[in-house]
C-alpha cells in the first residue's frame, strides 16, 4: 500500500457493470457528483467487454462522510475498494475532482494503473469558490420540504440555472 493519508479509509459505495473477468475500468465523478453521473458511459463500456467500477467518492452519494476531504485520502479509499474487489490494475478515468483523485492514485500507486484518463481538470492548484452552491444547499430548509420539487423551489432562490439545480438535486 502506498497510502500517504493519515485519515482512516472509508468504505466506498459503488456500482459495477459488466463481467468481473473483463478488463477493469474505474470511473470517478467530480465534485458534488456521484456514481449516477457515469451510468450511460458505464453501461456502454460494459457492453464493450469492460468490467466497470463506479464509486461514490467520500462525502458524495451514498459513501460515508468524513471530515478529511483530501486527494490522498480519496486515493487511499480507491485503493481499498480495488483491494476489496480483487482488482489489481485498472484503467482509471476521472472527471474534474475525480481527475485529481485519479492523478494522485496514478502517482502513488502506478503499478495499479493500466491507463489514466483525466477529463476537465489539469494537474495544477485551483482556487475554487463554491460559496454560492454551499449557500444554496444551506438555504433548503429540510423540515419544510416533502419532496424534490419543494427542495428545488427553495434552491431556485439561490441558483437561477435550471441545469445546475438539477445536477445539485441529485
Amino acid at each position: 500500500a502506498h497510502r500517504a493519508s493519515s485519515s482512516p479509509v472509508v468504505t466506498l459505495n459503488y456500482r459495477q457493470y459488466g463481467d468481473p473477468t473483463d478488463a477493469p475500468v474505474v470511473l470517478l465523478h467530480g465534485l458534488f457528483g456521484s456514481a449516477a453521473n457515469w451510468g450511460s458511459v458505464a453501461r456502454q463500456l460494459a457492453s464493450e467487454r469492460y468490467h466497470v467500477v463506479v464509486p461514490d467518492l467520500r462525502n458524495h452519494g451514498q459513501s460515508p462522510h468524513d471530515a478529511e476531504h483530501s486527494y490522498p485520502a480519496m486515493a487511499a479509499d480507491l485503493e481499498a475498494l480495488l483491494d476489496r474487489l480483487g482488482v489489481g490494475k485498472a484503467i482509471v478515468v476521472g472527471h474534474s475532482m475525480g481527475g485529481k483523485v485519479a492523478m494522485h492514485f496514478a502517482l502513488t500507486s502506478p503499478e495499479r494503473v493500466t491507463a489514466l484518463v483525466v477529463v476537465d481538470i489539469a494537474p495544477v492548484t485551483y482556487a475554487h469558490d463554491f460559496n454560492s452552491v454551499l449557500n444554496a444547499f444551506e438555504a433548503v430548509k429540510l423540515d419544510e420540504i416533502d419532496n424534490r420539487a419543494d427542495a428545488e423551489k427553495q434552491m431556485k432562490r439561490s441558483i437561477d440555472a435550471a441545469g445546475l439545480r438539477a445536477f445539485l438535486m441529485q
